[in-house]
């Protein structure tokens, strides 16, 4: 399973130790998201899009990043440049904030 097994491992091995991880799944979503360092959706193919803008809209309210399985994936492979290049806007505002 790609967020319960794969996104855990991978993310581990990025950062060299251990992370906490919750998993919620459809409805599941907690209404108060600031104990959360970092937000790693699905793509929500199952939602529509109300409902996945309204949790973006939540998680930016509560000053928590949310993200996608997409882009964590990238990230923690060492991909995530070359993911960002099909929208150059995206790779622009990532390579002036990149450490």
């Amino acid at each position: 399973d790609i967020g319960r097994v794969k996104i855990p491992r991978w993310l581990t091995q990025y950062v060299g130790g251990a992370l906490d991880f919750t998993h919620v799944a459809g409805r599941d979503f907690p209404a108060d998201v600031r104990g959360y360092d970092l937000v790693i959706h699905c793509g929500a193919c199952t939602f529509n899009r109300r409902l996945v803008l309204s949790r973006l809209l939540q998680c930016r309210h509560q000053g928590v990043p949310i993200t996608n399985y997409g882009l964590v994936i990238a990230w923690s492979l060492g991909i995530f440049d070359r993911a960002l290049e099909p929208f150059p806007a995206a790779r622009e505002a990532y390579l002036q904030v990149r450490p």
